[in-house]
């Protein structure tokens, strides 16, 4: 029988995809591991196209991924019994999942983590998974942070670092020969969250644009993580197909300079490409592969654009770069201490001495967490919903009780 018996969670596509590769390296390399990935529902579950651009190059990608509903959560731990649990979730989901679980007479290990870089590292962020054990870092640099948000929560979670499971390179990734594939395909990866303003998002379409303009061989490609229809971990308020939409319409950007296209982003890393971003993980898949990459830095490197950890990579550039084709590969000594660091048996480890004590029922249950989670759902809602007369109401008389 398996040592680690892992049920992971996901409710979004991208932590899906980095749920379904960690599984996937962690049974490549450690025959004590047995594992399984499920969906939760929610508003951003994924589409079944999404559900396979995810799963793709993992054992799951000839097969059906579950979806639970919320009473299904219960029952699915009953049935399964696993050892250890992997919210592969957004904050408030992995409070959620968690709360159930450590409600269990004997609990499994709660472990959770981001599916991509995780900075900044937020106090608020790490409270939603107050109830863990184990936090996955994919460097120094995120442990250290996740370290002193969560001594900040007043929380006793670990931290372990991991590298993300879609870089492959076995060390440090070199970049490939230029002069035998030079760069004739740029393709832009979408965020949700950043740019943040409209304006700044034109800008990128029209400097996408100007690269293809330049030489009837160039090719834009604007690679996005949803179509229409379709949901991602965080909501795109500035949607780029729109926009692209308007400039098409309005005569500024010809209809075929760009491509709109969907799909695993391991598709779009071939040679002759290079990938830009303004904070995209998709940065490092790129590194990865030996790719020129571009982190756009006209709006600023900062926390707010997720982007400050690439101080010092020497891939920042310009939108000028952009339209000229002008990119750059990182500095060794950055990817060295940012993502790229040796692989080592740090989580296999963390996992495994989890797992055991979980088995032994040495990890304390706490029955009564179930019921605090419906309460802070209660007070969420109320935060929400109610008059504001109302809600200082509320406020006065919590502080009152001190509750």
């Amino acid at each position: 029988m398996s040592s680690i018996r892992l049920l992971a969670i996901a409710d979004s596509e991208s932590y899906l995809k980095w749920a379904a590769h960690l599984l996937q390296a962690l049974t490549d390399n450690h025959a004590d591991a047995s594992v399984d990935v499920a969906i939760i529902d929610s508003p951003i579950r994924p589409t079944a196209a999404q559900v396979q651009h995810a799963v793709a190059g993992t054992q799951w990608a000839h097969g059906r991924v579950r979806v639970l509903d919320g009473e299904q959560l219960t029952q699915e731990l009953d049935e399964s019994q696993p050892n250890v649990i992997l919210a592969a979730a957004t904050g408030p989901v992995v409070e959620r999942i968690f709360s159930v679980a450590a409600s269990r007479p004997q609990r499994p290990a709660l472990v959770s983590g981001l599916p991509g870089m995780g900075l900044p590292a937020t106090v608020k962020g790490q409270k939603y998974r107050r109830l863990g054990d184990l936090f996955i870092a994919h460097s120094e640099v995120e442990r250290e942070a996740y370290a002193i948000a969560a001594e900040r929560a007043g929380i006793g979670t670990r931290q372990a670092v991991a590298r993300l499971p879609m870089l492959k390179s076995a060390g440090l990734p070199h970049i490939v020969s230029q002069h035998d594939h030079p760069v004739t395909t740029v393709v832009f990866a979408t965020q949700a969250k950043v740019p943040v303003q409209r304006g700044q998002r034109r800008q990128i379409l029209l400097a996408l644009a100007e690269f293809a303009r330049r030489d009837p061989d160039h090719r834009a490609i604007l690679k996005v993580r949803s179509l229409p229809g379709e949901h991602e971990t965080h909501r795109e308020k500035h949607s780029f197909i729109e926009i692209l939409d308007e400039l098409v319409c309005d005569g500024v950007v010809p209809e075929s300079a760009i491509d709109v296209m969907a799909g695993p982003m391991t598709d779009f890393l071939q040679p002759g490409t290079a990938l830009v971003t303004v904070s995209s993980t998709a940065a490092l898949e790129s590194l990865d592969r030996g790719l020129p990459t571009l982190i756009i830095g006209d709006f600023g490197v900062t926390l707010r654009n997720l982007n400050k950890v690439f101080i010092g990579s020497g891939i920042i550039g310009s939108l000028f770069d952009v339209a000229a084709g002008r990119f750059q590969f990182a500095r060794e000594e950055w990817l060295l201490d940012n993502y790229f660091q040796p692989r080592t048996e740090e989580v296999h480890a963390e996992l495994s001495g989890l797992a055991k004590l979980a088995s032994a029922g040495r990890l304390r249950s706490v029955p009564w967490a179930i019921e605090i989670y419906k309460l802070r759902r209660f007070r969420q809602q109320i935060r929400a919903s109610a008059p504001r007369p109302v809600l200082r109401s509320y406020r006065k008389a919590r502080k009152a009780l001190r509750f």
